[in-house]
């Protein structure tokens, strides 16, 4: 599961759960056409699902995968080839295994997968500048 689809699926959860924050207004309101006998176990129900959905949230929050294959593609030849990024530091220059052009990153971007590549490099995944 995309980790925006576990966080936003936490916090829904998470809201939805608190309901047994609001009990005793539920007493009142519901109790106006008998409904208030059952509320006494919506917390049994409720709570439990409340810490289910933080942790569902946090999971969310927490694992954040990096993609570190990404495929690219030179703007000479087409050539395409799948490579490894390096989680240390950005590349700026990559040899093209096509024609052997030297490929640069293009201004605006720190390294040549962001410029050439499919999938941005892992600082830029991470949302941190690799300048």
């Amino acid at each position: 599961m995309e980790n925006r689809t576990l966080i936003k699926t936490g916090i829904v959860g998470s809201v939805i759960s608190m309901i047994c924050c609001f009990t005793p207004l539920l007493v009142v309101l519901l109790g106006g056409i008998g409904l208030s006998a059952w509320l006494g176990w919506l917390d049994y129900l409720l709570l439990p699902a409340l810490v289910g959905f933080f942790s569902v949230n946090g999971i969310g929050i927490v694992a954040t995968e990096i993609q570190l294959n990404s495929t690219i593609t030179c703007p000479q030849c087409g050539h395409s080839e799948t490579e490894i990024m390096p989680t240390d530091a950005c590349q700026f220059f990559y040899d093209c295994k096509g024609c052997g052009v030297v490929l640069k990153a293009l201004p605006g971007d720190c390294c040549v997968f962001c410029s050439y590549a499919d999938v941005p490099c892992p600082p830029i995944q991470e949302g941190i500048c690799c300048s």
